[in-house]
């Protein structure tokens, strides 16, 4: 009787193991969907978190400048299974697929992509801004999302369109601090001017890809979250280095380098840090 017991125990232990990996890792329906949180955090590398105001960064061009406005849109989602198939979110569907990263007092913001087919996931793309392709669905075919823009501060007039980064601050020549009071300010306000194929202006739509650094699994009753870093050192710092100065005291054009190659290099700042 009492190896009889022991035997039931494991079979019950080893039958418990069996379906919480079945029903975990293994067995979905090809049906099954669940929510995928994609999580944002700006952050300085080697330092951490960022304060408005507060952090000052120094350019690779020696350069000492901090943040007082920190946006930027992100759209047009898709993930990546391990097979290589992709499901995209509300593709080229700005109401329902975009969203508005916003940095206030709090260090993280958290988006959700709701409904995602069950399966494993290796990679995560997505658009910084708003597609051309978007864009000419007019305004009416996008009001929800362009009311939040205006009201957000990301949006000129519809004529021009979207501001895809909104990043403002003060700034210091090269090699020098910035003062306590009367520091110079900058604006970075990037975007496309309407659709750029029929205005024949530069496109600063960027799609950023990323692999994920574990196979995330998505199932009927696994809701992953994704973190991802966006490395504000890298705006002024990345393929380009760029350098702040009294012509950036104003909102600007696509035509301009410092738009174009900021862009390049905001886009190349995200990284995917982990999956739970």
């Amino acid at each position: 009787m009492k190896n009889l017991k022991k035997y039931l125990l494991l079979s019950a232990v080893a039958m418990s193991l069996f379906s919480c990996n079945r029903d975990d890792s293994d067995d979905y329906s090809a049906t099954d969907k669940n929510n995928v949180t994609v999580n944002f955090k700006n952050v300085i590398d080697g330092s951490g978190d960022i304060t408005l105001g507060t952090t000052v960064v120094t350019s690779s061009s020696n350069q000492k400048h901090n943040f007082s406005t920190l946006k930027y849109i992100v759209s047009n989602f898709v993930l990546v299974k391990t097979d290589g198939s992709e499901v995209k979110y509300n593709f080229d569907n700005p109401d329902k697929g975009a969203f508005v990263i916003s940095q206030t007092g709090a260090t993280e913001q958290s988006i959700s992509l709701a409904d995602i087919q069950a399966g494993d996931y290796k990679q995560i793309k997505f658009g910084l801004g708003i597609s051309p392709n978007a864009y000419t669905l007019g305004q009416t075919g996008q009001a929800a999302f362009w009311d939040t823009c205006v009201a957000t501060g990301m949006s000129w007039q519809w004529a021009s369109g979207y501001k895809f980064a909104k990043i403002e601050g003060s700034y210091a020549a090269p090699g020098t601090d910035i003062p306590a009071t009367g520091a110079s300010t900058y604006k970075f306000h990037s975007g496309n001017i309407a659709n750029p194929t029929t205005t024949n202006t530069p496109d600063v739509y960027k799609v950023v890809t990323l692999d994920l650094p574990t196979t995330m699994k998505v199932r009927n009753n696994v809701a992953p979250k994704v973190h991802l870093t966006c490395s504000m050192n890298k705006w002024l710092s990345g393929t380009k280095n760029l350098v702040l100065d009294a012509t950036n005291q104003v909102s600007m054009s696509p035509n301009l380098a410092l738009i174009q190659d900021g862009s390049t290099n905001l886009a190349g700042a995200f990284k995917a840090t982990s999956v739970n």
